[in-house]
């Protein structure tokens, strides 16, 4: 979770004195993608170098201790996101290679947060869902 809301948390990624940025950004409301650094380039989002270097860092709009922002909308785009990631460079979908900020080592993150319901998000990303962006 950004711990801001889109808008906020997009001007924080595009301003490069905050040396902070995601692949993408999942809006609460509807469930819009916002990429805001392309896949072959390293995004600065895990709080360790090294996942920083091997991953693609996905977040989502909202607090981690205020559900509210959880939607059913989120939920089902993000999960298809991670999903056609996770097809495009063959990463097995199960939560030893989908993690949350939180449980990279080293990091200060807390996102997801312990509100997250990963059972829900586990079984959406293999699903097979479809992405769905704005123009």
């Amino acid at each position: 979770m950004t711990q801001e809301t889109f808008p906020d948390a997009m001007k924080i990624f595009q301003d490069p004195a905050k040396q902070v940025s995601a692949h993408y950004m999942v809006a609460s409301a509807d469930g819009y993608i916002g990429q805001f650094v392309r896949e072959k380039d390293v995004a600065w989002h895990a709080g360790n170098k090294d996942y920083n270097n091997r991953s693609i860092g996905i977040e989502h709009e909202g607090w981690v201790d205020d559900p509210k922002w959880f939607t059913d909308e989120m939920y089902a785009s993000s999960a298809a996101l991670t999903a056609a990631v996770c097809d495009r460079y063959g990463i097995p979908k199960n939560r030893d290679h989908i993690i949350g900020h939180v449980e990279v080592p080293g990091t200060d993150h807390t996102d997801p947060g312990p509100l997250w319901d990963w059972d829900r998000y586990m079984r959406l990303v293999n699903g097979g869902s479809r992405v769905h962006r704005r123009a």
